[in-house]
């Protein structure tokens, strides 16, 4: 549920059916991919398609499972 919306990855290239692929998972890229900066991708265009330092952000408030008072200025208790 955290990654299904709102959710940017710059990790992978971008099918054109709005799904992604990761980069190395696979022999053959898919075609028609877009890469981390926006730009048309294809394997021989003499780069990557995902950034080499690359990660994924989405918001906090979309993890199913974080603590309903994770904004609390005082923080949040942590119990082990």
């Amino acid at each position: 549920q955290t990654l299904k919306k709102n959710s940017i990855f710059t990790n992978v290239g971008l099918t054109p059916d709005g799904d992604v692929w990761w980069e190395g998972m696979t022999k053959t890229a898919p075609e028609g991919l877009i890469d981390w900066t926006g730009q048309p991708w294809t394997p021989d265009c003499g780069r990557k398609a995902a950034h080499p330092n690359a990660r994924y952000t989405t918001p906090a408030s979309q993890c199913p499972v974080i603590d309903p008072k994770w904004e609390n200025p005082k923080g949040v208790p942590i119990c082990a």
